[in-house]
């Protein structure tokens, strides 16, 4: 086993130290960059009866999966924020955004990320997301005559010299 820091073969028993903030299996000599310890193993908590914890998504993509922008969310955003009587540099310092953000969500030249989203929801008491629906792909299928393009190149290549004899 090598050291995660210096690389070198590790002797005897490893140290598994938590430098600048990463876990790191290093030797004796590295141990001391370390400020804490961790431990491979995770405690395991006996549950008795009853279904498991949720699970916290992992990412903002695993989050909001199952989840898209709505269609014509740049016209809905900016009918939101006419009808609340805010012009775009008054609603961008609302939701503390520049104006030029403002202004690409409303032409949609921007895909806004999920906490933007969320702001934007909220400061206009509007639904920006909606549950996607699965689109079928279309299943590449071989060719039934069997050629290649490199057999209809050779063929055509063929024929251009029975033209020309």
């Amino acid at each position: 086993m090598r050291c995660e820091v210096c690389g070198d073969e590790i002797r005897g028993q490893p140290h598994r130290k938590v430098i600048e903030g990463g876990r790191l299996t290093v030797c004796g000599r590295c141990a001391g960059f370390g400020s804490g310890e961790w431990s491979p193993y995770r405690p395991t908590q006996m549950r008795r009866g009853g279904p498991p914890p949720p699970r916290r998504p992992r990412s903002e993509v695993e989050a909001t999966e199952g989840l898209e922008l709505i269609e014509d969310y740049g016209a809905t955003i900016k009918k939101a924020r006419q009808k609340m009587r805010l012009n775009i540099e008054d609603f961008s310092r609302m939701i503390k955004e520049k104006e030029s953000v403002v202004k690409k969500l409303e032409k949609e030249d921007l895909n806004p990320d999920r906490k933007l989203i969320r702001k934007l929801e909220n400061a206009l008491n509007v639904k920006l997301l909606e549950a996607s629906t699965p689109t079928a792909v279309p299943v590449a299928r071989r060719a039934s005559s069997g050629r290649t393009m490199g057999d209809i190149w050779k063929l055509s290549q063929s024929e251009e010299k029975e033209d020309e004899g």
